[in-house]
């Protein structure tokens, strides 16, 4: 049995040879199978071309590219040749991406196009260890630089190597670090998480018995490869012959759904608010007879939902209805989404909203949610795709995962699943796992009696208001995101003496609302009428609901409504569309404090 990635890719090619493993979308814009066996040769040359190049066994190689097949092959074919895989986000500016490559001392670098050259050039005199840099894209290599390999030329150029390849591969030992995958950086610079080729391997071994996979599922890849759950799932697929589509662009994930189909789905909770977003925006509109079932069918699921909760059954008068949605409504939304054949789909990356999960379940889409960080490898628990689902909770850990909670709360993690240690960094080592090798988390939790574990906060993020009271932000903005005219809340209550949240609402369906209160209402396009009554009221009463929910001292008192959205370019959200709180305090400064001093109840 292989405990290594590169062993599970050569026992899966051996036992799926001639089974799709990849579907890649040829020149006539039509998809193309990828077989195992092809897979492996294109692996086993890439890895040549590597040693050809002077990568050497325990050297870093830096990878940057959106999803595409080649990101997997470069991946797999890194650890083959016996070196380590440092993926790095592809959205990240320069600035951010030279000292990464820095901190692993990197002499190759693999990207993806003439738009990641250009930004590895930008920074080039600074990365004075770099000697070579391979191009996917190879009409993007230019040809008259002794530096840039193109990607075809990289494939063949080490074929009188791969005898060696074979004992590169021979020689990778399951303590080997693998891959270094850099942190997120919400709290601060990222840390390189090394994990060992162990790591990886078990913990996919381990996802298996949750998250079942098997031979012909398809499955849309929406989450960049670079992020540590993404991974996991891929190197599963690898394992279980699930047959895998990238889609290179929001743009086209519609499409991509609509022609592969998918049994099986990876998201982030902002994806499924998105796609949740856009089915009850559309039926909003819907005329007529039509529009009036659709609208009530909705409205309907959130209680089918809620019914269902953790194995629950519906009742009588519940249950006709749902079959009458079902029959009228919801298996056509299914189908305009291309989630009719979807068997689940996982949420992973952040906490999946209650109602989130319920809306979902309400129209017979199986999202269950599952938790992990990347210092475990990622996966610590996840909800089973079939059997009782509890939507507030994370499920009970994987098997091999060891957890407790302190007695300050917090979630510990500990098993073979835990990383080696941060990259150059003992001291920030040591401050996440002790000397039992418990893993903290930072995550505050509850864990029933019978192993489900709920987030209730994080223990980094617990802010004090001048009362002493501590207030969880996250539990209080996942109150507030559950309301439908709330996109995002990010909440302050540190120094104050009420707690507020700076909002990003839902503009559209929010400006529907407001003309519903206020049909002379008048909408301009710097965003001025955000601050007029009529908003305040609308919105008032979507945080009242919300605060409904908390404790008196938890409760959103005042709130200032954003003209935009939080971004990835402003450097507001990471890669995984995770807030950074504290940047986003610096931008919005102003507002911050203007509500810091002031105590009233909105309205």
């Amino acid at each position: 049995m292989p405990t290594t990635i590169p062993g599970l890719l050569r026992e899966a090619a051996d036992k799926f040879a001639s089974l799709p493993v990849l579907h890649s979308r040829g020149a006539d814009g039509n998809l193309a199978p990828v077989t195992y066996d092809e897979l492996r040769v294109l692996v086993d040359r890439v890895a040549a071309g590597l040693v050809a190049a002077g990568v050497q066994p325990g050297e870093r190689v830096v990878l940057v590219s959106e999803n595409r097949d080649e990101w997997l092959v470069a991946d797999l074919a890194i650890q083959t040749a016996g070196a380590i895989s440092v993926p790095l986000y592809p959205s990240l500016p320069a600035a951010q991406v030279r000292p990464l490559i820095q901190r692993v001392s990197a002499r190759l670098v693999i990207v993806e196009d003439a738009k990641q050259l250009a930004k590895i050039d930008a920074i080039r005199a600074e990365l004075p260890l770099v000697e070579t840099i391979v191009v996917i894209e190879d009409g993007d290599a230019p040809a008259d630089r002794k530096d840039v390999i193109a990607w075809a030329a990289l494939r063949t150029s080490g074929d009188q190597h791969l005898v060696e390849v074979e004992e590169r591969y021979a020689g990778v030992q399951p303590d080997d670090v693998a891959t270094i995958i850099f942190t997120s950086g919400t709290t601060g610079e990222p840390k390189g998480v090394m994990l060992t080729q162990s790591n990886l391997y078990l913990n996919v071994a381990a996802a298996q018995k949750r998250i079942t996979l098997l031979p012909g599922d398809r499955m849309v890849v929406l989450l960049p490869l670079s992020h540590a759950f993404q991974r996991i799932v891929t190197y599963l697929a690898l394992m279980a012959a699930c047959g895998q589509y990238y889609n290179r662009t929001l743009r086209r994930l519609m499409a991509d759904l609509h022609e592969v189909r998918p049994t099986i789905w990876i998201i982030v909770p902002r994806m499924a608010d998105l796609m949740k977003q856009r089915v009850v925006g559309n039926v909003a509109e819907s005329p007529g007879l039509k529009g009036k079932i659709a609208r009530w069918a909705l409205n309907l699921a959130p209680a089918i939902g809620a019914a269902q909760n953790n194995g629950g059954q519906l009742g009588g008068l519940l249950k006709l209805q749902q079959g009458m949605a079902e029959a009228l409504v919801y298996s056509k939304i299914r189908e305009q989404l291309g989630l009719d054949q979807l068997r689940f789909a996982v949420s992973g990356g952040a906490a999946l909203a209650i109602a989130t999960s319920r809306w979902f379940h309400g129209i017979g889409v199986n999202l269950v949610q599952g938790y992990g960080l990347t210092e475990n490898t990622p996966v610590v628990s996840c909800n089973p795709e079939s059997g009782p689902v509890r939507y507030e909770t994370i499920g009970p850990p994987v098997d091999g995962c060891e957890v407790r909670r302190s007695e300050t709360g917090e979630l510990l993690v500990r098993g073979p699943y835990v990383m080696a240690g941060y990259l150059d960094n003992p001291e920030a080592t040591a401050e996440v796992i002790d000397e039992d090798g418990w893993l903290h988390t930072g995550d505050l939790v509850e864990i029933d009696p019978d192993g489900h574990i709920r987030i209730i906060g994080r223990s980094r993020e617990i802010m004090v208001l001048t009362s002493g009271k501590n207030v969880a932000p996250v539990a209080v903005e996942e109150q507030m995101e559950a309301q439908p005219l709330i996109s995002r809340a990010v909440v302050f209550a540190d120094g104050q003496n009420v707690v507020s949240a700076l909002i990003v609402p839902e503009y559209e369906p929010l400006w529907a609302a407001v003309q519903a209160a206020a049909p002379s209402a008048e909408r301009d396009a710097a965003g001025a009428w955000l601050e007029s009554p009529a908003v305040r009221q609308v919105l008032d009463a979507e945080i009242a609901a919300a605060n409904a929910n908390l404790a008196s001292y938890e409760r959103v008192m005042r709130y200032t409504v954003l003209p935009r959205d939080f971004s990835l370019e402003n450097e507001e959200l990471t890669p995984t569309m995770k807030i950074r709180r504290t940047i986003i305090a610096e931008h919005f400064a102003a507002e911050v404090a203007a509500m810091a001093g002031v105590t009233a109840k909105q309205g």
